[in-house]
């Protein structure tokens, strides 16, 4: 004989209750927007995952948020009302960040009109002399110094980073003096990895029309990190580097400044 539905018995009504509620948890475990931020920019790439199944404005409104934050969370309470940074996930940070944009977009406009400008300014030069990234090496910091063992002076073994970059003379003149500055990022890291891997090009001796010269930067007194060595074993596909080049001086006199 069927059992009328209002005979049911309770547990039966508290399972689909609990049924309920799982499938719920588990829609919600699998919103990459629940993701909690990383306190250390370094580790973006292990949130790359979630970050990737968010959209692209998203994920780009995630990654602002970052960089605006650098990490840092504050309680509420200690949080400026006109910039919080309170975000403790993907959802929160997107949130936060639209807002952020919507209060200072005079200001962004503002900066991006600036970015635009340089960029412009830079291009005459980038178009006379490029800057590529060659090699990424530990060496001693008497190598790096092309330091030889002499007799009476103690030996420099402490390791340090050394990034070699490729000057490229794309016209028929010679150039015979150089200034810029190099950076070398990630995608997900809108700062230099790391201090040699953003460095100032003063480079003095003549390069030939269509000839190159080899730069390399280190810091002598800067012992490389975890982060630092793990740069030199990066894919290079994973890497941007961003040439500014400051003036260009030929041999002939003329010269090209991007400021």
């Amino acid at each position: 004989m069927p059992v009328s539905p209002k005979r049911l018995p309770m547990w039966s009504k508290a399972s689909v209750i609990l049924l309920a509620a799982a499938l719920t948890l588990s829609a919600c475990s699998r919103d990459p927007r629940t993701t909690r931020l990383p306190l250390d920019l370094a580790d973006i790439p292990k949130i790359q995952p979630q970050l990737d199944k968010l959209t692209a404005e998203e994920r780009e409104l995630v990654l602002a948020y970052l960089r605006r934050s650098n990490g840092d969370v504050l309680p509420a309470k200690f949080a400026d009302p006109d910039n919080p940074l309170t975000a403790r996930t993907f959802a929160e940070a997107i949130k936060l960040q639209k807002e952020w944009k919507v209060k200072h977009a005079a200001d962004t406009e503002r900066m991006e009109s600036l970015a635009e400008a340089r960029e412009e300014a830079y291009e005459p030069l980038r178009r006379a002399i490029s800057a590529t990234l060659l090699k990424r090496e530990i060496m001693t910091a008497d190598e790096a110094a092309g330091r030889q063992p002499t007799p009476g002076r103690a030996l420099n073994n402490n390791e340090v980073l050394v990034v070699t970059y490729r000057l490229q003379n794309h016209s028929s003149e010679t150039i015979n003096h150089v200034t810029g500055s190099v950076q070398v990022r990630t995608e997900s890291d809108p700062k230099s990895l790391m201090g040699a891997a953003r460095c100032w090009i003063d480079h003095r001796e003549p390069i030939g029309g269509s000839q190159t010269a080899e730069v390399r930067c280190s810091n002598l007194n800067q012992r490389p990190g975890a982060q630092a060595k793990d740069f030199v074993y990066m894919n290079e596909r994973s890497l941007i580097v961003t040439w500014e080049p400051k003036t260009v001086v030929f041999a002939t006199g003329k010269v090209l400044r991007s400021e």
